[in-house]
Order: C-alpha cells, then sequence, then structure tokens
C-alpha cells in the first residue's frame, strides 16, 4: 500500500462538537475540583446569610391614580385619547418635581414620629426631597392614562402615611394650577365681551336712522332692497327675455325664407319652429288636435315603460313565459300605433307642403315677430323710468346692507365669547385635567429587602460562577490530563493500556519484560499485546510516537515487542526514528547498518533486510536498526522503497513493530503512520501538555492517520492519578540529540563512509 505523503488533507470535527467536547471536558473537571466549588458555594451562602440577617428591612406600599385630559371638552369623560396619552409623561415627572415635595414635606412634618422614620437624618428640606426622589417610584402603566406609585421606607406604616402625602400634594397641585388657569382665561373673555356689546349697539343706532333716512325698504332675508329697485331688477331681466325671443325669431324668419327661395326641406324647420309658434297651431295647421298628439306621447311613454320590463322579466323567465308573450304584444302594439301616427303626420306635412307650407309659416314667424317688437319697445320705456329712480336710491341701501353685516358679525363674536365664557366657569370647578385615587396606598408586611428567595439563589450563582471560574483559571495554568477518562475524551481515541513507572533496567537485560516478567509493570504490556491481538481490525504493521521527547515511546514499543514475541509470534522491530534513534541504542546496535543502508542500497529488498536484521536478547524477536543517519530522513521515508520493506516484513513476521520520532518534533511519524495499519500514542500526562497532545492527535488525523489508541507511560502508584516523570532517554527541547558530542561525531564519519561505499551500488 502506498500513500502521498504531500497530499492535503480535510480538517477533523467541526466547532459545534468541539464546543461540546470542551463542555464535558470541563465538566469532568469541576468533578475532580469540586471541593473548590463547594467550597465557593459555601462562601457566598455565607455571606449571603450575613447580608439577609444584617441589611434593614425595606418595605413599600403602592397606590395609582387616574390622570385625565379633557381638553376644552369639559363634558368628556374619555380615559384614552392621544392628547392625554403624550401628556402623561409629564404627569408623571411632576411627581418628582420640587412644588409637590414641598406640600408633601408640609404634610409629613405634621405625621408622628415613627412615620418619619426615613427623615431621621434629613433635616433639610433638600435632604428630605432626595430621600422622596430615592424611594419614590412613578411609572405609567403602558397604554393607560393609570399611574402606577411605589415608595419604599423601614416602616409598612411610614411607607403608607408618606405615599399618601404625596398623592395628596400631587392632587392639590393639579387643581390648583388648572383652576388658576381658568380664571384668567375667564377675564380675558369678560373684557372682550364687554368691548364687543357697545360695538353692537354702536352699529344698531346707525342702522336704525340709516333705515328712518332711506325710507321703506324690504329685506329678502339676505339683502335690504328698495322697491323701485326691486321692480327695476325685475323689468330688467324681463326685456332681457323679450330680447332674446325677438332674436330667435328673426332667425327663424330668415331661415324659412331661404328655404322657400331654395325650394328646400321645411319639415325640420316646421318642427324646429313648434316652440316658438306654439304647439297647437302648428297641429291645427297640419289638421291635428290636442288630444290626438297626447295620445301618441302617453303611447311612446308606455312603450318605453314595456321595454323595460322585458328586460327585467327576461332574466328571469324563459322566451315561452305567459308574462314574457304578454309584455312582447303589448310590445308591438304600441310600436304599431306609433307607426301609424308618424306615417299620418308625414303624409299631413306632405299634404300642407302641396298647399304652401312655406308662406304660411312665414306668416306664422312674421306675426310673431311683430308682437315681440310691440311687448320690447314698451318694456324698454318702462325700465328707462323705473332704472332712473332707483339709481338715486341705491346709495342708502347698500349703507344698510353694509351696517346689517357689520350687526350680524358682531353678534356672532358675542355668541361665541358668551358659550367660551360659560365653558370657563365650569373648567373652573373641573379643570382640563381630572386626577383621581384608583387605588389608595396599601404597604405590604413582608420586605422587599432584603428578600430570603433572591439572596439564596444570588448567592448559589455567585458561588458556582466564582467557583467555575477559579477552577477554569486552575485548569487553565495546570495543562495537564487529569485522568484516563478526560485523556480519552480529549483525543476521541481509547486509552489501550497505563503503563507505570519501570525501574531501570541492566546493560545484559534493558527490557523490563524480561527481567521482571510476572510484575506489575510487565502485566501491563501483556495486557497491550492482548488488546491489539484481540483487535476486530487489522494490526499487523503498528507504529509507536509520542507528542514531545522523553515521553517514553521506546521503551513502551521495547517492552510491547518483546510481550509479543514471548507470546510465540515471530516479530520484528524497526527503528524508523532516523534523527535520534532510541530503538538502536537501547539494544546496543547504533554504529551496526540498518534501515537506512537498506533505503538506500540497489540490492533486493528481501536481500538487504536479511542482510542487516540483528537477533536480540528475546526469543522470536528480530531488529533492524536504523542505521547512519541520511541527509533527509523524511525523504528516505517517502520513498517507495520503504513501502517495500514494510511489505516484505510483513509476509515473513507475524508483527511488524516501527519506531517513529516525535509527531510534533518532524513529519517523519505522519508519514510512516498513512503506511502502517495504526499508530499508537505514548503519551506521559504529568509531564505532556494537554494542548501540546491534543495539538499532536489532531495531526495524526489530519494526516489521515489511523490512531488506534493512547498508551499511558509512567503513572504513579498514587490513587487514581497520574505519576512521576519517570526518566527520560535524552531528547532535547526541539528534538536536541542527547549523546555526548564525542559519540555524534564518529557516528558521523561512520554515516559518511557508508555513504560512500553505497555509491557505486546505487549507480551500478
Amino acid at each position: 500500500m502506498t500513500h502521498d505523503p504531500h497530499s492535503m488533507y480535510e480538517p477533523a470535527g467541526d466547532s459545534t462538537a468541539d464546543l461540546v467536547h470542551s463542555a464535558m471536558r470541563f465538566l469532568r473537571v469541576l468533578q475532580h475540583r469540586k471541593l473548590y466549588v463547594i467550597t465557593s458555594v459555601a462562601v457566598a451562602v455565607l455571606l449571603g446569610a450575613f447580608h439577609y440577617y444584617t441589611a434593614d428591612r425595606i418595605y413599600q406600599s403602592t397606590a395609582s391614580l387616574l390622570v385625565t385630559h379633557t381638553g376644552s371638552d369639559i363634558t368628556n369623560t374619555s380615559m384614552g385619547g392621544d392628547s392625554g396619552q403624550n401628556l402623561i409623561p409629564t404627569y408623571e415627572g411632576l411627581f418628582s418635581s420640587a412644588v409637590v415635595l414641598d406640600g408633601a414635606i408640609q404634610r409629613i412634618r405634621e405625621l408622628p414620629p415613627e412615620m418619619r422614620v426615613d427623615f431621621v437624618e434629613a433635616k433639610s428640606p433638600e435632604s428630605m426631597k432626595s430621600v422622596l426622589r430615592g424611594n419614590l417610584t412613578a411609572q405609567a402603566i403602558r397604554r393607560t392614562n393609570i399611574i402606577g406609585l411605589t415608595y419604599r421606607s423601614k416602616s409598612p406604616a411610614a411607607a403608607k402615611a408618606v405615599l399618601a402625602a404625596i398623592m395628596e400634594s400631587y392632587t392639590e397641585f393639579m387643581e390648583k394650577n388648572h383652576k388658576s388657569a381658568s380664571v384668567e382665561v375667564a377675564d380675558v373673555l369678560r373684557e372682550e365681551l364687554e368691548k364687543k356689546e357697545r360695538e353692537l349697539q354702536a352699529k344698531q343706532q346707525e342702522l336704525l336712522a340709516l333705515k328712518n333716512t332711506a325710507g321703506v325698504v324690504i329685506h329678502d332675508g339676505t339683502n335690504y332692497v328698495h322697491p323701485v329697485v326691486d321692480r327695476a331688477i325685475r323689468m330688467n331681466e324681463t326685456l332681457i327675455e323679450v330680447r332674446k325671443k325677438r332674436l330667435q325669431y328673426e332667425g327663424s324668419l330668415v331661415a324659412v325664407r331661404a328655404a322657400v327661395t331654395k325650394g328646400g326641406d321645411l319639415r325640420h324647420h316646421l318642427i324646429s319652429l313648434e316652440p316658438a309658434v306654439g304647439r297647437e297651431l302648428m297641429m291645427s295647421a297640419m289638421g291635428l288636435n290636442q288630444h290626438q298628439a297626447q295620445t301618441a306621447e302617453a303611447v311612446e311613454q308606455k312603450l318605453l315603460q314595456d321595454r323595460a320590463r322585458l328586460k327585467s322579466l327576461s332574466g328571469h323567465f324563459g322566451p315561452t313565459h305567459p308574462q314574457i308573450l304578454e309584455v312582447q304584444q303589448t310590445i308591438a302594439n304600441s310600436e304599431q300605433y306609433l307607426l301609424q301616427f308618424q306615417q299620418k303626420i308625414n303624409g299631413r306635412i306632405d299634404a300642407l307642403e302641396s298647399q304652401k307650407l312655406g308662406p304660411m309659416l312665414t306668416a306664422m314667424v312674421e306675426e310673431k315677430l311683430a308682437e315681440t317688437w310691440a311687448n320690447e319697445r314698451q318694456l324698454e320705456q318702462q325700465y328707462k323710468l323705473a332704472e332712473a329712480e332707483a339709481i338715486r336710491l341705491n346709495g342708502n341701501v347698500a349703507k344698510l346692507q353694509i351696517v346689517e353685516n357689520e350687526i350680524q358679525r358682531l353678534i356672532g363674536w358675542q355668541d361665541t365669547l358668551m358659550d367660551k365664557l360659560a365653558s370657563t366657569d365650569l373648567q373652573q370647578n373641573v379643570g382640563y385635567v381630572r386626577v383621581a385615587v384608583v387605588s389608595d396606598p396599601v404597604a405590604s408586611n413582608n420586605p422587599i429587602s432584603p428578600r430570603r428567595s433572591m439572596i439564596a439563589i444570588l448567592s448559589l450563582l455567585s458561588g458556582l460562577a466564582f467557583g467555575g471560574g477559579l477552577v477554569y483559571l486552575m485548569d487553565l495554568l495546570d495543562d495537564r490530563f487529569r485522568s484516563p477518562e478526560e485523556l480519552q475524551e480529549q483525543l476521541r481515541v481509547p486509552v489501550l493500556a497505563m503503563v507505570r513507572q519501570l525501574p531501570p533496567g541492566s546493560d545484559d537485560a534493558p527490557l523490563h519484560v524480561q527481567t521482571a516478567r510476572d510484575s506489575v509493570e510487565a502485566e501491563a504490556f501483556r495486557t497491550l499485546r492482548t488488546t491489539l491481538a484481540f483487535s476486530p481490525e487489522d494490526r499487523q504493521r503498528i507504529a509507536v510516537t509520542s507528542s514531545e521527547p522523553g515521553d517514553g515511546k521506546t521503551t513502551v514499543l521495547a517492552n510491547l515487542a518483546a510481550s509479543i514475541a514471548q507470546g510465540g509470534k515471530r516479530t520484528l522491530l524497526i527503528d524508523a526514528d532516523l534523527r535520534r534513534p532510541g530503538l538502536s541504542k537501547l539494544f546496543k546496535i547504533r554504529r551496526s547498518e540498518g534501515l537506512s543502508n537498506i533505503l538506500r542500497s540497489a540490492e533486493e529488498v528481501g536481500t538487504a533486510c536479511r542482510a542487516r536484521i540483528q537477533q536480540t536478547p528475546v526469543d522470536n524477536l528480530e531488529i533492524i536498526p536504523c542505521g547512519p543517519r541520511p541527509a533527509d530522513p523524511a525523504e528516505a521515508l517517502s520513498s517507495s522503497r520503504f513501502v517495500d520493506v514494510i511489505a516484505w516484513a510483513e509476509t515473513h513476521y507475524d508483527q511488524v513493530l516501527i519506531d517513529c520520532p516525535p509527531v510534533m518534533a518532524a513529519s517523519d511519524a505522519a508519514i510512516v503512520g498513512r503506511i502502517v495499519d495504526g499508530m499508537m500514542l505514548v503519551v506521559q500526562p504529568k509531564k505532556n501538555h494537554r494542548r501540546l497532545v491534543i495539538r499532536a492527535a489532531e495531526h495524526l488525523t489530519t494526516a489521515s492517520v489511523n490512531l488506534i489508541g493512547i498508551v499511558v507511560n509512567r503513572v504513579s502508584d498514587d490513587s487514581g492519578a497520574y505519576g512521576g516523570y519517570g526518566y527520560g532517554y535524552g531528547y532535547g527541547v526541539g528534538y536536541g540529540y542527547g549523546e555526548d558530542d564525542e559519540d555524534d561525531d564518529l557516528l558521523e564519519e561512520q554515516d559518511a563512509a557508508s555513504e560512500h561505499q553505497l555509491l557505486p551500488r546505487r549507480a551500478g
């Protein structure tokens, strides 16, 4: 199997899952440090109890007022209205005004001493106002004209008495303020009314004098008119009408004469002249009487009504309904009659044409025109006489009209002022603003402060918050894992085994499972072996790494390999830590050829591996050392030859275990982890920082490495707690080299010589 070590990887998990895991972890931290939380809650409860028993008891009295703004309409009893709602904040703010509080203080000073417990230290009026403002609350109820009042005091009786004094002062101020305004308005109205009355009397005297001068006049309800003037006006209107008729007759005469001269059709002239020359005259000229014309007109009106009725009935009945048929027959009879009548008229008109209709029409129009001329001349003479007399009298009549208009205007002003004055006099008793007590002051016998339930809740919450914050701070400063469960939950992988602090081994037998097979420590490795053996997944090839140097991963791997070998399985250890080989040093084969030689060799993989495999003191356990340090370990491990080495080992051994550098020190562990079946992470909880271990696990997961579990190393004998540091294997900070410089120089020379010997083989 091959993997691309340079591919991009998807991030593991999401923010929601991380948040849940963080919350679960914090709950476990609280459980481990619950003593701090319990202590914080206990202290907070004691402080709350102390405050409850030592604090002054505060009692509260409540009441409510209804404030109604009537405006100028004193009969208005509505409790709403936009104007009232807009002024409610003003009425609400008046409770803390100086004038209302001064009135309340005057009443409070008359109360018994036990009712003035809040003002023991307040001697001046200003200090008493401050006490009142601090203890009084006025709040309007939403969408109403009701103002709720509350007053807090050291005594329930005092709270009730002081609130009553404030309400009395407020009510008195509102009544006095609006009554005073009404009195001022009434004085202004009375003065204006007297002025208008004097003007009205003067105009009435002037009107009487003008009437005596002008003589007899008539009043049509709007204007003054002299009879002579009225007669002249009417004569002028009549003269205008006569002139209109005369002009109409002249036009008709010209049209008739032109039609006679040209031989045109005179029937439409006959119809148009009917209103002018008279209907009866025209009907008699055609040989018809008035009764026949009225009958034809009645039939025509009846026809229109029948047609309308037929349309209405058609919406309800079918075409064969008796009523429909009856109305249709009536309409047919009427249409037949009108058709015959029209034919008769047309026949008479044709007969008249044959008898010289033109001269007859001309004579009729000339007669009417002459009559109109005579009437017009007579009316014109009479109008000229009336006009001259009217002009002489028109000046006095106009003056009468002007004075009458002034009198009417003054009477209207007088009526308006009298109405306003009457309304204002009534408002002196009721005012524009009405204040009514909805509920009298009522004091509760139970104190509102301190409240036992509220203090208990606050004490509990503050204790929990302080204790939780303290635990969080301690956990933040002590960045260690507290328990295996916490370690497993944080890394989201199982804990495979917990290994105690191992005693140092001898040079001849460095493996603990070899020197003390029956010890508790050796049993931990056998437990780890069993866990791996019974896993449902294929775990023949397993690599081991740690988050940082000094965690004991090499020791754990070596003892695990020895335990597996003791179980009868052929086991191969591969030291893939090409930067700081721990296995090679542990088995004292550091200067032997090993993995680096195999990776640089051109030999067949099996041959190269068999030539460099080293035996160990443990039966069934063999090892491939790291060999000389290559120039670029990551590049060497990324080659396909390393994959072939793992594949060869898989076919010849029952178990293959690979030692890798720490995951946070180099990318080698991620490269190897993608090739094998799984990787174990060795953690030393008391040494490793929690965030560093989490980052290491996330790095492996991001690189698509199958992290199969955690091995907790160097656990102490403390009950349930993680143990001491134990021994390290030489890694320094930043993955430095712990061996002495002289040994390192010798190894580098050997590595260079081996590299030089391999060059010809690679070329071949």
